[in-house]
């Protein structure tokens, strides 16, 4: 039954954002290994697998693209995440550093996330998190052109930067076998202003809802992971990203997903474990995802691309405490 349940509510993700198709540029940078940037997207996640991990994401967005004037243009995307369980303190915390270069626009964020994990049953665990950190944008000036010389931006004759503080929450439930979040970033709709009086953009609240189901085909050979990603901005507008995963000796995977009315990708990563000499078991994960842009390709590269390396290292579970004995009470 509980099996059951788990695969109706990811269907009903994925049905209930395909009936919205209200589209609009992107406001937070994108990575089609969703799957292994949760961190990036849910605070709730840090902590809660027993493990430490690093993680470095490069993405290549339509690759050479070139705008109507000077050079450059594409987006290009840069991530960083630190994350690690506390079990004695039932708790994690995690770091992540993005970079998102946007032609004239670069957006700059610094984030601490700290989350508490909850056993609701054998296997099962349910995790709150929040995050607060520092998003800062540029604006390049020299790199904008104007139709209208009295536009405000003229002004902006090199480059300006704004600084604001930035938060968000989440909530994670996770089973051996299913897993499910939700995320609610840029609550406090930080606004950006540049110069004299020179308004920006206004980070709009958004919403992630994130989910898959391992099934176990062949157990210790075989799985396959369905996935969903969806996305709100405002609550107004959705995308939803969804696919699946085929994980063969658990170090092999072979992935495909679809971005809603955008691209059709691929997913491929393979697992490195090693065992120390103390019986420790370390992971490194390198992946590449590839991206075939189907929506308004006549205004874009049909191609992106996307690097990922990360490093996993369980963490020591806490030792029970020590029995104190006195020959005084042993008779």
């Amino acid at each position: 039954m509980t099996k059951n349940l788990h695969i109706l509510i990811f269907i009903g993700i994925i049905v209930s954002v395909l009936l919205h198709t209200h589209l609009k540029a992107q406001q937070d940078a994108q990575f089609t290994q969703f799957a292994y940037n949760q961190q990036y997207f849910n605070p709730a996640i840090v902590g809660a697998k027993l493990e430490t991990n690093f993680s470095f994401t490069h993405r290549n967005q339509w690759l050479a693209y070139q705008p109507s004037f000077d050079n450059g243009g594409a987006p290009s995307t840069q991530l960083l995440t630190f994350n690690t369980a506390l079990p004695k303190y039932k708790s994690g915390v995690g770091v992540h550093i993005l970079n998102d270069r946007l032609g004239a626009l670069n957006n700059l964020e610094v984030q601490l996330s700290y989350a508490y994990h909850v056993k609701v049953g054998e296997g099962k665990k349910l995790s709150f998190g929040l995050r607060a950190g520092m998003y800062a944008v540029t604006i390049d000036g020299s790199a904008l052109r104007f139709r209208q010389p009295n536009d405000p931006y003229a002004a902006i004759a090199g480059k300006e930067t704004s600084l604001k503080p930035d938060f968000a929450a989440g909530i994670y439930y996770q089973t051996p076998k299913f897993f499910a979040g939700a995320s609610f970033n840029h609550l406090n709709q930080a606004g950006f202003n540049f110069g004299e009086g020179i308004k920006g953009q206004t980070l709009a609240r958004s919403m992630y809802i994130m989910s898959g189901y391992v099934w176990e085909i062949e157990p210790d050979k075989f799985t396959l992971t369905p996935i969903a990603l969806l996305k709100s901005t405002d609550f107004k507008v959705f995308s939803v990203e969804a696919g699946v995963l085929l994980t063969y000796n658990k170090k092999f995977t072979f992935g495909t997903t679809y971005r809603h009315e955008e691209s059709i990708n691929a997913i491929l990563s393979v697992d490195f474990p090693r065992k120390t000499s103390k019986n420790v078991l370390h992971n490194i994960r390198i992946g590449y995802a590839f991206d075939y842009i189907i929506g308004g390709q006549s205004a874009k590269q049909p191609t992106s691309h996307e690097i990922l390396l990360s490093y996993q290292i369980p963490v020591k579970m806490p030792l029970p405490p020590s029995i104190i004995r006195s020959p005084r009470f042993r008779y």
